[in-house]
C-alpha cells in the first residue's frame, strides 16, 4: 500500500519530460506543482491523523487510499499548469493521513526494540518504489499513441488506479488494532497489548498527554526542523533527478533505466544500517555518519567533471539520504506514546514535509533563472549540512534522557 502511495506521489517526475513539452509547462510551474502536494499534505495531515484515532485505521486508511488513487489517475486529463497545481494539491490532501497513520499503527503494534527495523522496512519502500516506478514508467511510455493518449497520460492512469482497488482490499483485510489481528494467536495478541501498556506506563512522565503539550516541546520542533531539511533535499532530488540525468544527453528511455540504480542501492543500505542500529542501539552516529556522507557527496557531485564520477557521488548521496530518513523516524517514538504519539509524529512529519514543498519550488526557480542545476545542488548541500549540525547538537543534549 505504501509502495503505491509513493508511486502516485512521485510519478510526476517520470512523466515530467514529455508532459512539460506537450502542455508547455515552465520549470517554475512544474516545481510548484511537484511541491504543492506537500502543502495540501501539511494543512490536512494532523486533522486526518486524529480522525484515524476516532474511526480506526482500517476505515480511514482505506478512504484515503481510494481517494488519492482516483485523483492520481485523473492527472492524466490535465490540460495546463493550473490544472496540474489543483490536482497535485488535492492529491496531497487525500494522502495526508496515510503515512503518519501507518507509522502510528506500527509503533503501537510492535515492541520498541523492533522499531528501528520495522520502520526502516516501511521507509525502504520509498527507494524501491522509485526504482520500480522508473522501470515501469519507461515501459508505459511506449504506449504513447494508444487510444489517443500520450505516454505520460498512461503513466498516471496505470499507476493511479491500482491504489483505488488496494484501498478497497485494505478495508476488507486490515484490523483496526493489533488486538484484532487475525494472523496472530491469542497469546501473541495478549503479549503485544501488554508490552504496549507497559511502555505507556514506563514513559508516562515523558509523554505529553495532549497535542498542545507536544507542540510546546522544543525537542519536537528541533526534530521537525531536521526533517524539513532532509525533505527539502529529498524533494529536489526526487522530482528533478530524471530531468538532471536527461540534461546530459540521455534519451528518456535510458534515463528510466539508469534511475533504479541509486534507489536500489539506497534500499540495501537502509536495510543493512537498520539491522546494525537495532543490534548496537547507538542511533547517534548511525545517523550522523550518513548525514555527513550525503553532504560530502552532494559537494563532490558539483565539483567533479567526469560524468561517471558524478553518477557515483549522486548515487552515494541518495543512498545516504534514504538511510537517514529511515533511521530518523525511530527517534520520535522514544519519547512519545499513545494519542500524543499520533499528534507528535503528525506534527514532525507535517513540518518536515514543508521541505518537500519549498525544495522543488526554489530549485525550479534556480533552474529557470540560471539554466543549469549546479546552483540548486549547492543549495541542497548547504541544507543537508544544516540538518547534520542540528542533529549533532540535539543528540548530544538528549543522550542522557533517551537512548540515542
Amino acid at each position: 500500500m505504501f509502495f503505491f502511495a509513493f508511486i502516485d506521489r512521485v510519478n510526476i517526475s517520470f512523466a515530467a519530460m514529455d508532459m512539460r513539452r506537450d502542455l508547455s509547462i515552465p520549470a517554475t510551474t512544474y516545481g510548484l506543482g511537484a511541491g504543492i502536494f506537500f502543502l495540501g499534505y501539511f494543512i490536512f495531515e494532523i486533522p486526518g491523523n486524529y480522525i484515524l484515532t476516532k474511526v480506526g485505521a482500517r476505515t480511514w486508511l482505506a478512504v484515503t487510499m481510494v481517494t488519492w488513487g482516483i485523483i492520481s489517475a485523473g492527472m492524466a486529463f490535465i490540460g495546463n499548469g493550473r490544472e496540474l497545481l489543483l490536482l497535485r494539491f488535492l492529491l496531497g490532501i487525500a494522502e495526508a493521513g496515510f503515512y503518519p497513520g501507518t507509522l502510528f499503527f506500527l509503533m503501537q503494534s510492535f515492541p520498541e526494540k523492533w522499531h528501528g527495523r520495522v520502520i526502516s522496512y516501511l521507509i525502504v519502500v520509498i527507494p524501491v518504489s522509485s526504482a520500480v516506478s522508473s522501470l515501469l514508467s519507461g515501459m508505459i511510455l511506449h504506449l504513447s499513441g494508444i487510444w489517443g493518449f500520450h505516454g505520460w497520460q498512461w503513466i498516471f492512469l496505470l499507476e493511479g488506479l491500482p491504489s483505488t482497488f488496494l484501498g478497497i482490499l485494505l478495508f476488507i483485510c486490515l484490523p483496526n488494532s493489533v488486538g484484532e489481528a487475525g494472523w496472530l494467536s491469542h497469546e501473541e495478541r495478549e503479549y503485544l497489548c501488554k508490552v504496549r501498556q507497559r511502555r505507556v506506563q514506563v514513559k508516562a512522565d515523558r509523554t505529553a498527554h495532549s497535542f498542545l503539550a507536544v507542540a510546546r516541546d522544543p525537542y519536537v520542533w528541533k526534530l521537525a526542523s531536521i526533517f524539513f531539511c532532509l525533505s527539502f533535499v529529498n524533494g529536489t532530488i526526487h522530482f528533478w533527478l530524471p530531468q538532471m540525468i536527461g540534461s546530459v544527453g540521455f534519451d528518456k528511455y535510458t534515463v528510466m533505466r539508469l534511475l533504479p540504480i541509486p534507489y536500489f542501492i539506497g534500499a540495501v543500505a537502509l536495510i543493512i544500517c537498520a539491522a546494525r542500529l537495532d543490534r548496537s542501539g547507538k542511533r547517534r552516529w548511525n545517523i550522523l555518519i550518513p548525514m555527513g556522507l550525503a553532504f560530502l557527496c552532494l559537494i563532490l557531485t558539483i565539483v567533479c567533471q567526469p560524468l561517471m564520477m558524478k553518477g557515483i557521488f549522486i548515487t552515494i548521496a541518495i543512498a545516504s539520504l534514504f538511510t537517514v530518513l529511515g533511521l530518523m523516524w525511530v527517534v520520535p517514538g522514544q519519547i512519545l506514546q499513545g494519542p500524543a504519539a499520533a499528534g507528535g509524529i503528525a506534527l514532525i512529519n507535517s513540518i518536515g514535509n514543508l521541505g518537500n514543498f519549498f525544495g522543488p519550488s526554489i530549485f525550479s526557480g534556480l533552474v529557470q533563472e540560471t539554466g543549469h542545476y549546479s546552483v540548486g545542488l549547492v543549495m541542497d548541500s548547504v541544507v543537508m549540512f544544516l540538518s547534520f549540525l542540528i542533529f549533532y547538537v540535539i543528540s548530544a543534549e538528549k543522550s542522557g534522557d533517551v537512548p540515542l
